[in-house]
């Protein structure tokens, strides 16, 4: 039997008056990236700070009256409590570095926020982008709402057995314990909101973190409400847990529940980002509302909906593009469906290619894309990888065409960069690099620092780094008997290579490229005078058999080798383990299979402190590398094998830490440093830490997306959606009038030779039938061409309307011929709306025959 109590609450610590500025700060997340506010909570007790994961919460509900007494009688404690809240009270007030035009914020959805690694809400890398897109927003002054899911037990901590098998451990949260809050309503209620699923409703409470001047909101059906359904209490209880009837679960609450939470709370966004597919669901129940209230009908409101919607794709790789049977679809739906008023055929090809098909699935990557405007990679290879993907989609025109940009990601520099090289750079570079990380210019003096200053720096982090995996160590319970753990921690000398590796365990990253040829490596790390350790690091998702089973073979090889004093597995990685090693290792290894890394950010922090990137040209790398400021790995072309990209990229790996790295850090001059290998440490940072900042980013999307889907979606939402209602019977009656469409004559150039910079003059003249000459958009369509006539690459000119007659028009233009070789030339017709902004999203293309 199993008895719950009447009532609970919750037991702390009297936090002294003088002291009541800790609680506030400790509810707002802005701690976590300034120094001197997490520095106030460090001093406190510094043992404790770092075994609660750097809970402030947790800290100060645990400290003893006697300790706040000794901290009030502290001067230099008190003086730094009073300049912190100063600081805290300026950041919060100061005015936006950016301007936003619009009268809502951007809603970003997303199914996990990394913000700090006391608040286990993440499992990798989309998670931490996430919270350093909240970050930087809240920095930069942008209007911006954050919506997720609050998990009961997070992500799973790792425990890896002596055999090297992966166990997950789950553990239940105290919320009360952590920096958020439950958001109460009038008469002090919390905030609660439904959503339909089979049985019944399931009731969400809704909590809230502050992430500096960005509020994230979460739901929590861990409540009483659905004792009823114990199945509905435990969908938010792990991130990426359960079946897949929990996954859909979770995506109906995360976005249909997130628009309503915003609903409940009287915020009109202006944009929706959704990050990532698990959130689509929210453009579904975002139409829902605007069709009530403009009294619309589900396409009509979908115009805004689309127009209004950033949808950001980030994997490449099949398992990460989350599809559902259309089965399972139709028992979480049958409730929910029929309030949009569309037929179940109409809703279910919203996710699929081949519209309706019962055996294709439900693809919430489709569905985002369907229901946005505004779509993006995450870098600009995966934003190449995207378009061919997703070509499907838009077949009529060329892959390159696919209306699927690439923003590159960036980390958010505040976050990651460590105290002694921001303290360098306060010197150095002066305060605008803490402002305005994304200007280039700002960088340029690091190449001056002298040689000694930046080694001295990363010697102290290297230290520090290896003082942390000692600790780690010391506790970390499993792989490790007593004799190996402490001959792994004897073998952290101050002076070797540390090469760091820690990233989530799936086949695609190539954990074992390393480890391909165990006699080679051991050579290579065991050499006497050239010792190098391999700080390493990851967990494998608990249902990725593949490669929970290479995380095994890589730990079991390291032990038959004897390797264990030179690759160190640290157990349970989280944002504090990655913190320590992006600023304390040497090297940063990366070795995805080319074109599977969408992006990666790790080696982005990494760089900015000095840490030089060694990786396979992938993801961010490509755009990033160069021959002074990091290694690469191999280069871009193509094999006939994965097998045989493995070995030439291992083999390229093992020569570039024998004849490039390791003699280059262990080149020293009289003074002991590495000159050489400072000058790449120097040519990292000024290359690369304005480039990949979440700065600019985060710019990029404003520029780029959020302030152009704003004014779009405002302007079809106008007088009660009366654009947008054109704008659908617009395109519904479009592909009639479009068959009436004819090319009558088109003149191109009557020769087969021409001059380079010479024009070409084009003119085609158009039986436009039922259409008007200023619904198309005329195009020559030219570029080089390969030996069997096709396209090598090619771009469009638009032609000009010069002439109507009736059904009748002609257009005109010409374009330049700017290199050399053999050149095609054709014309093709597209339609044209001014509030669709990329024609190809209408589906209809007449090519000239």
């Amino acid at each position: 039997m199993h008895v719950r109590p009447l009532k609970v609450f919750t037991v702390a610590s009297v936090i002294p008056e003088e002291l009541s500025f800790l609680e506030r700060l400790a509810y707002n997340f802005w701690w976590s990236w300034n120094r001197k506010a997490e520095s106030l909570f460090a001093l406190i007790d510094q043992e404790r700070w770092e075994r609660i994961r750097r809970n402030p919460v947790r800290l100060l509900k645990e400290t003893s009256q006697e300790r706040f007494r000794q901290l009030i009688a502290d001067k230099n404690y008190r003086r730094l409590l009073e300049e912190v809240e100063q600081e805290f009270d300026a950041y919060l007030t100061s005015p936006p570095l950016v301007e936003w035009e619009y009268d809502g914020p951007i809603a970003y959805f997303c199914a996990e926020y990394g913000i700090s690694e006391c608040f286990q809400n993440y499992s990798g890398g989309l998670g931490v982008l996430a919270g350093d897109h909240l970050k930087t927003s809240s920095d930069m002054g942008i209007p911006l709402v954050g919506i997720g899911l609050l998990y009961q037990q997070g992500y799973f901590h790792q425990h890896v057995t002596y055999n090297g098998w992966q166990q997950e451990n789950f553990l239940d949260y105290d919320f009360s314990l952590l920096p958020i809050m439950p958001v109460v309503v009038s008469g002090g209620e919390p905030l609660k909101v439904q959503v339909e699923l089979p049985e019944s409703d399931v009731v969400a409470q809704v909590w809230e973190a502050k992430v500096g001047r960005v509020p994230l909101y979460l739901l929590d059906t861990n409540i009483p409400d659905n004792a009823a359904h114990p199945t509905y209490a435990n969908i938010t209880d792990q991130l990426y847990g359960g079946t897949h009837e929990t996954r859909i679960m979770q995506e109906m609450v995360l976005g249909i529940g997130g628009v309503r939470v915003l609903e409940a709370l009287g915020i009109e966004p202006a944009v929706i980002h959704v990050n990532e597919g698990h959130a689509a669901f929210c453009t579904l129940e975002r139409t829902r509302q605007l069709a009530k209230r403009y009294r619309l009908s589900f396409h009509e409101a979908a115009e805004i909906t689309r127009a209004q919607t950033c949808f950001t794709t980030h994997t490449p790789v099949p398992a990460g593009n989350e599809i559902f049977s259309v089965g399972l679809l139709k028992k979480y739906f049958s409730r929910y469906v029929p309030t949009l008023d569309i037929t179940w055929e109409e809703f279910v090809s919203l996710g699929q290619a081949n519209n309706s098909s019962s055996d294709e699935g439900f693809s919430m990557t489709i569905l985002g894309l369907r229901m946005s405007t505004y779509r993006n990679g995450v870098s600009q290879l995966h934003g190449q990888v995207a378009r061919s993907m997703w070509h499907s989609l838009w077949h009529h025109v060329p892959a390159e065409e696919v209306p699927i940009i690439g923003i590159t990601n960036g980390v958010h520099t505040l976050t990651w960069v460590s105290s002694d090289f921001a303290s360098l750079f306060d010197k150095v570079l002066g305060s605008r690099w803490r402002l305005h990380p994304d200007d280039p210019t700002v960088w340029e003096a690091i190449v001056e620092v002298p040689d000694a200053e930046i080694w001295a720096v990363h010697s102290r982090r290297r230290q520090r780094l290896l003082e942390a995996v000692r600790m780690h160590l010391r506790i970390q319970q499993g792989y490790y008997d007593d004799e190996h753990r402490q001959r792994a921690i004897a073998a952290l000398h101050p002076n070797c290579l540390i090469i760091g590796f820690a990233r989530r365990f799936a086949t695609y990253k190539r954990s074992d490229l390393l480890f391909r040829n165990w006699e080679r490596l051991a050579s290579i790390l065991r050499n006497p005078s050239r010792p190098v350790v391999v700080l390493l690091a990851g967990k494998a998702h608990p249902q990725d058999y593949a490669s929970k089973e290479m995380m095994q073979r890589i730990l079991a090889g390291i032990r038959a080798m004897g390797l264990e004093n030179h690759v160190i597995f640290l157990e349970d990685y989280d944002l504090g383990i990655a913190r320590a090693l992006v600023k304390g290792v040497d090297v940063w290894l990366n070795t995805p299979r080319r074109p599977y890394e969408a992006s990666g950010t790790s080696g982005m922090k990494a760089a900015l402190n000095g840490v030089l990137h060694c990786s396979v040209l992938d993801g961010w790398w490509v755009e990033a590398a160069r021959s002074d400021n990091g290694f690469t790995i191999g280069g871009t072309e193509s094999f006939a094998s994965q097998d045989e990209q493995d070995l030439h990229e291992s083999e390229s790996l093992y020569q570039l830490l024998e004849n490039d790295i390791i003699p280059m850090f262990y080149e020293r001059d009289a003074a002991g440093i590495p000159r050489r290998w400072v000058q790449r440490m120097k040519m990292a940072i000024a290359t690369l830490a304005a480039e990949y900042s979440s700065h600019r980013m985060v710019r990029q999307y404003l520029d780029g997306c959020y302030r152009h889907a704003a004014q779009l979606s405002r302007s079809l939402a106008e007088r009660n959606g009366l654009a947008a209602k054109a704008l659908s019977q617009w395109k519904t009656q479009l592909p009639k009038r479009w068959s009436t469409l004819q090319i009558l004559a088109l003149e191109l150039p009557n020769t087969t030779y021409c001059h380079v910079g010479e024009p070409v003059i084009v003119r085609v003249v158009l039986e436009c039938g039922e259409l008007q000459p200023e619904e198309l958009l005329v195009q020559v369509y030219h570029g080089p061409t390969s030996s069997r006539g096709e396209f090598i690459s090619a771009q469009a000119t638009n032609l000009s309307l010069v002439k109507v007659e009736g059904t009748r028009a002609t257009f005109e233009g010409s374009y330049t011929v700017t290199e050399s070789g053999q050149h095609g030339v054709t014309v093709r017709i597209l339609p044209y709306h001014p509030y669709v902004p990329n024609p190809v999203d209408l589906k209809h293309v007449l090519w000239a025959q």
